[in-house]
C-alpha cells in the first residue's frame, strides 16, 4: 500500500470519527428558546414587549416609501433587521443532557481523534514536500 492511499484512508477514517463524535455530542444537546430579560430593555420591574424591537424596522420602511432616495432610511432598515436577527439568536439556549462520563469521553475522544487524523493528513504532505526539496 503506497503513501497516498494510506493518507486517503486515514483521512476518511478521521472524517468518520469526527462525524460520529459530533453526531453523538449533538444528540446529547437540547435546544430551546425564550426571550431574555435584557437590562437595556427593562426599566425597574417593567419590561418592553418583544414586538417593540421591530419598530425601527417599520419606521425605516415607512421613511423609505416616503423618500426612496434616503440613505438614513436604508441604514435604519438594515439596523432594525440586524437587531431582530440578533435578538432571535440571543434567545436560544443550549443544554447538555445528563450522560455518563464514559459517553462524554467517547464523544469528545472520537471528535478529537478524527480531527487529529484529518489535520495529520492535511499537513503531512506539506512537511514531506519540504523534506524532499
Amino acid at each position: 500500500m503506497n503513501r497516498s492511499s494510506n493518507g486517503l484512508l486515514m483521512f476518511f477514517i478521521g472524517v468518520l470519527l469526527l462525524g460520529a463524535g459530533l453526531f453523538l455530542f449533538a444528540s446529547n444537546v437540547t435546544v430551546s428558546t425564550s426571550w431574555y430579560n435584557w437590562g437595556f430593555l427593562s426599566f425597574g420591574r417593567g419590561n418592553f414587549a418583544n414586538g417593540l424591537i421591530s419598530i425601527p424596522l417599520f419606521i425605516g420602511i415607512i421613511w423609505l416609501f416616503f423618500n426612496p432616495k434616503s440613505m438614513v432610511a436604508k441604514v435604519i432598515i438594515t439596523l432594525g433587521a440586524i437587531f431582530i436577527i440578533l435578538t432571535v439568536i440571543m434567545s436560544i439556549h443550549f443544554n447538555f443532557v445528563r450522560t455518563s462520563l464514559y459517553n462524554y469521553v467517547l464523544m469528545i475522544g472520537m471528535a478529537a481523534a478524527g480531527s487529529g487524523l484529518i489535520l495529520r493528513v492535511l499537513f503531512k504532505n506539506r512537511d514531506d514536500k519540504k523534506k524532499g526539496d
